[in-house]
């Protein structure tokens, strides 16, 4: 009866309890060190969620197909050339579709989840300005006063990961163009929030200095972006901006505004090139990606089924292309996926993810009368989209905090139709009412 008595408390304090929890994790994600804390906390929630509702996390693996994709990355691994690496990089696949299925889970049962999804956008933004004002800052002194780093840096070195000897910002991450990537997508929920401060959202207006941070964040997230001299990043931030001030339903001068920025962004990268790296058509013809890409659509050819096994890729190859004598992936995510784990595993985890993306596509588009609420689903659209563009010439969700930032945008994109129908129930004055608690 005791254990009975437990249980029901737990079911009926657990959400309020990780309502309080998980922004707290994702305050903590971005940052070396807090950053296994906020891990740790997704990893306690997951088990949570599989422990009082484990027929809905596997009826939601099952029914997405993450669990057919699952066995198709687990059978490839069987057939790797290095199995033990095989295996070690299905933790880059495995854990995040739970993540992905407990956080679908838990706003699926909320009744009212849009306050979460928009708490969890701002501080998700607002941690991200730290992180471009120390690559900022970093860049200015490796462009200026190098000396300073090198002197400063054993007071620095346990929380700084970049290199000193590359002019590009690293910030807190271990690459440019991972910086990048973590950026392009906190840049599309920046939009998204920008655009719903024009009304109101979770009955109440934003805060005026959260508008100001949002507005001084998206300019340095660009001037950060630029720092880190990662040409895939800016371009798909420009495609962002693009699709932001397009697609936002907002006044006639923001969207000009945009434009007018859109515009001078490209110019200025046109005409001084990023961090010192100059943009120009060789940069396409002769882009050592083009060879990588080949040696991929090789290796499928070899073995189209199983692949050759999930990170292999960089154990096979062998110096191909000329002044590169290691790459660790095929630079696109699909490509490097169908080489590794074969062609059926890709074609699959693509229909699965396109598909929650084309539903919640539809429940975007369903809720355009509500401005506002519209603008901060659209930021997690754009996100996810930002990820996946950054994906067709370059893979970073090696990195757990890129990819835990990608599940969650999907995981908030799966749940568009639950959105849509608790904003037309708080229209009604009403709330949701789920009878099954395994829904």
């Amino acid at each position: 009866m005791a254990h009975t008595d437990a249980r029901s408390h737990w079911l009926d304090q657990g959400p309020a309890f990780w309502n309080g929890v998980l922004p707290v994790c994702l305050f903590m994600l971005p940052y070396p060190y807090s950053m296994f804390v906020g891990l740790v906390g997704f990893f306690a929630f997951g088990l949570w969620q599989s422990y009082f509702y484990p027929g809905a996390v596997i009826k939601l693996l099952y029914d997405s197909g993450f669990v057919a994709v699952g066995l198709l990355l687990i059978i490839s691994s069987g057939f790797a050339t290095f199995r033990g690496e095989a295996y070690l990089q299905l933790t880059h696949f495995l854990p995040f579709f739970w993540f992905w299925a407990v956080l679908t889970l838990h706003l699926k049962k909320a009744a009212d989840p849009w306050p979460q999804i928009y708490r969890w956008a701002l501080i998700l933004v607002l941690t991200a300005i730290p992180v471009n004002l120390i690559g900022i800052i970093e860049y200015v002194l490796k462009i200026n006063h190098p000396g300073i780093l090198a002197a400063y840096l054993p007071w620095v070195d346990w929380l700084y990961i970049g290199d000193l000897h590359v002019p590009r910002a690293f910030s807190v991450f271990d690459y440019p163009n991972t910086l990048a990537s973590y950026l392009v997508m906190i840049l599309g929920l920046n939009l998204g929030l920008i655009f719903a401060g024009q009304g109101q959202i979770v009955n109440a207006k934003q805060p005026l200095w959260s508008r100001y941070a949002l507005g001084a964040n998206l300019l340095l997230t660009l001037m950060c972006l630029f720092a880190s001299g990662s040409r895939n990043g800016y371009l798909v931030a420009i495609l962002l901006l693009l699709v932001g001030f397009v697609g936002a339903r907002t006044n006639r001068w923001i969207r000009l505004l945009g434009l007018a920025g859109f515009t001078i962004i490209v110019f200025t990268t046109m005409r001084f090139g990023l961090a010192g790296r100059a943009l120009s058509w060789s940069w396409v013809t002769d882009d050592p990606r083009v060879h990588v890409w080949g040696l991929a659509m090789q290796m499928i050819r070899d073995r189209p089924l199983v692949g050759y096994g999930l990170g292999n890729y960089k154990l096979l190859y062998d110096g191909e292309v000329p002044g590169f004598s290691y790459i660790a992936h095929a630079h696109n995510f699909w490509l490097t996926l169908a080489s590794e784990a074969g062609l059926p595993a890709m074609i699959l985890f693509t229909a699965a993810v396109g598909l929650i993306v084309y539903r919640g596509y539809r429940a975007l588009l369903s809720i355009k009368g509500h401005a506002s609420y519209y603008s901060v689903f659209m930021g997690y659209h754009l996100s996810f989209l930002a990820i996946l563009l950054f994906s067709l010439v370059d893979i970073t969700l090696f990195e757990a905090r890129v990819n835990l930032l990608a599940w969650l945008s999907l995981a908030v994109i799966a749940v568009g139709p639950e959105l849509s129908q608790a904003l037309q129930c708080q229209s009604e004055g009403r709330s949701p009412y789920y009878d099954d608690p395994e829904v």
